[in-house]
């Protein structure tokens, strides 16, 4: 249950008893002493400018959470915006109302900031309130029905766009803008900020916001009693009874798509008002459950190391237990880089060497997305940390394919799940993620944890853009035809397929020797165009330069070749014999190449005969399934043609053939 596994981590790392705390920016500090004087250098700014030098950030410190839902009229305690904190409205910088009718919640907000600071002192007798409370009384005065901040030291200006601007002590560089603007306090040179566990304000506020964030009148826990069955109801989560039922859960689920509510309630909902449902009976679980599992998914998904954002879809990863774990997973699926994965296949997961260990630990999975004020669960998964190793290692065999092209450190990762997921979509020019990008991830997430399937109809987008990236490809726009991410889809797709029959083609690593008529077909095509480009160098030296074709081999028949080979290899061969020719007449290097050139066709050629001697006989059609394998076909031969050539080169011509012409390709 998503709900329970959220809660129990809640518990674990104590979330629940941080609940009234939050990491917050501040932007400006009213500096003023114990007596509530402003000091000489009586505002200080926070700010500083983001890497783009636009936006302003603040000084992240701990601060009071806001005790349930701030509907308006209601202020944070001890820091909030220019409204609650002088009275001077953050859009016009002009001062608000006294009347609370006319001011509406400007005022009513004003009045709640200095109402806490008041019954905190009452309750505590903390000078620094008392220094706070005296700096209202010198300062904020009631005049002509408005709240004048009458501060000597402090002016609010309106800037060029006609914006309040917040302007300090003389020399002050720059101002600060007031939309948007967190204030707090420094009495005597300290910020009052809860960061310091001692606080005595910091353990008031931890009591008090349990009072008002719970149900804080007396009235309101009758109804409940009434209404909820607080004696009788049953949490959901925990199977607790006589705990109060959250009315609605929060704090909200903050997602980069949106925030919102994973279990909410509209009381005018027919489907449930008609039975006589109020809030929160239709999903009855605690206040405590609720804050704590909400606060355990936003630690998730603030943390990098359990949750990655991949466009509108935020994917989690937590374990029962050991929180290491979830971090490990998330680099292997979002990274995956070789070393990494031999290093997590040997020795699994911290050292854990016991099996029973290991089969206990359990690793949650989940993904969610954000729309108009709900969250919403696209995936949830929930396995044995032992079964997640035994499928992820199988994922990681079925993904194995040979490069093309020699990887070093700086390379990106082939197998990485966001990059496998891409050789699905269609590239832009702008290169931004289709919107499809989420929901394929999602796919190769479920296939990677729990050894799913991937439908062939997957095949189509993958072996559309590598057609087009192969006609289109060009050294100043280049495409990356080759890209070993999608030759491992291809492959990985082509094993899971749940129509493949015991003694059917079997995707290997690197070329395989089979009779599959449409895997030879592709391997046909790419020692046909290898021998075209290289004729081009006929009578010419270096070899590993890449020849200029405009419209060769691939770019006209690769469409019609890997759909209805029947009717284009026919017509393909007998233009290869006027490339052979053409090299046979060259020199040495050239008549060597022309030989090893013909060799690899009859050998490929064979497989498409009965009897030797006979004409070879092409399928006339190829299915999505079997455009697959021609893809991978084509592919492989190419690998291996690079191999032998390589292999030439560095043995001078001693071992390896000179069969490949397009060292100087782009591949990844």
């Amino acid at each position: 249950m998503l709900l329970k596994s959220l809660y129990d981590y809640a518990q674990k790392q104590k979330l629940f008893d941080n609940l009234p705390l939050q990491k917050w920016d501040v932007h400006v500090l009213i500096a003023i002493d114990g007596k509530g004087y402003l000091r000489s250098n009586s505002l200080i700014p926070l700010t500083q400018q983001d890497a783009k030098g636009k936006e302003r950030i603040g000084q992240d410190h701990l601060v009071p959470r806001f005790p349930g839902e701030n509907n308006g009229g209601k202020a944070y305690f001890l820091f909030e915006n220019p409204i609650a904190v002088l009275g001077r409205d953050k859009i016009s910088g002009e001062c608000i109302s006294v009347d609370p009718k006319k001011g509406k919640n400007a005022t009513k907000s004003f009045f709640h900031f200095w109402n806490q600071i008041q019954e905190a002192y009452v309750e505590t007798k903390d000078s620094r309130l008392k220094a706070l409370l005296e700096f209202r009384v010198k300062y904020i005065r009631e005049v002509d029905d408005k709240m004048q901040a009458d501060l000597p030291f402090l002016k609010i200006e309106n800037n060029k766009k006609g914006d309040p601007e917040l302007f300090g002590d003389v020399g002050q560089k720059k101002p600060i803008l007031m939309k948007n603007l967190r204030i707090a306090f420094s009495v005597d040179g300290e910020p009052l900020m809860l960061d310091n566990e001692d606080d005595l304000l910091r353990r008031y506020w931890s009591q008090r916001y349990v009072e008002l964030a719970f149900v804080d009148n007396e009235d309101e826990k009758e109804e409940q009693k009434g209404n909820f069955g607080m004696t009788s109801t049953i949490c959901l989560v925990t199977g607790q009874v006589g705990q109060p039922i959250a009315r609605s859960h929060k704090p909200k689920i903050k997602l980069k798509s949106g925030n919102g509510y994973i279990v909410s309630f509209a009381k005018e909902a027919p489907a449930f008002s008609s039975y006589g449902f109020e809030m929160g009976q239709n999903a009855p679980v605690s206040e405590r459950v609720a804050a704590s599992y909400t606060l355990a998914l936003n630690k998730i998904l603030y943390d990098n190391d359990t949750h990655i954002n991949l466009g509108p879809i935020s994917v989690c990863f937590w374990a029962k237990n050991d929180q290491k774990t979830s971090g490990l997973f998330h680099t292997l699926l979002s990274k995956a880089y070789p070393e990494q994965v031999k290093d997590f296949l040997i020795t699994p997961f911290s050292g854990i060497s016991d099996r029973e260990v290991l089969r206990k630990e359990r690793l949650y999975t989940a993904a969610f997305k954000g729309n108009k004020g709900r969250i919403f669960v696209q995936y949830w998964l929930d396995q044995p940390l032992e079964t997640a190793q035994i499928n992820f290692t199988q994922w990681w065999e079925d993904l194995q394919i040979i490069s093309l092209y020699k990887q070093t450190s700086n390379s990106p990762p082939m197998y990485a799940i966001p990059d496998l997921a891409r050789t699905t979509l269609r590239r832009t020019k702008k290169h931004k993620d289709d919107k499809l990008l989420a929901e394929r991830i999602i796919c190769l997430y479920r296939a990677a944890l729990e050894k799913g399937q991937l439908p062939i109809t997957l095949l189509k987008p993958i072996l559309d853009e590598f057609h087009s990236a192969l006609v289109k490809d060009d050294e100043k726009k280049p495409l990356y035809p080759f890209s070993t991410s999608r030759f491992a889809l291809i492959k990985l797709i082509l094993l899971r397929n749940p129509n493949r029959k015991e003694g059917d083609f079997m995707p290997t690593y690197e070329l395989a020797d089979t009779p599959d008529t449409a895997y030879n077909s592709g391997r046909l095509l790419a020692v046909l165009d290898a021998l075209q480009k290289r004729s081009l160098r006929t009578n010419k030296e270096g070899g590993g330069k890449k020849p200029t074709l405009n419209a060769g081999v691939i770019q006209r028949y690769y469409g019609r070749a890997s759909i209805a080979p029947a009717q284009v290899f026919p017509l393909l061969l007998g233009l290869s014999q006027h490339h052979t020719s053409k090299l046979q007449k060259g020199n040495e290097k050239d008549k060597k190449a022309a030989a090893s050139f013909e060799k690899r066709k009859e050998d490929v050629l064979a497989k498409f005969r009965a009897n030797p001697g006979e004409s070879p006989n092409f399928p006339r059609i190829l299915h999505l399934e079997e455009q697959g394998r021609f893809a991978l076909g084509f592919y492989q031969q190419k690998a291996f043609d690079r191999e032998q050539y390589h292999k030439w080169l560095e043995t001078q011509g001693k071992e390896g053939e000179e069969v490949f012409a397009d060292d100087n390709e782009n591949a990844e």
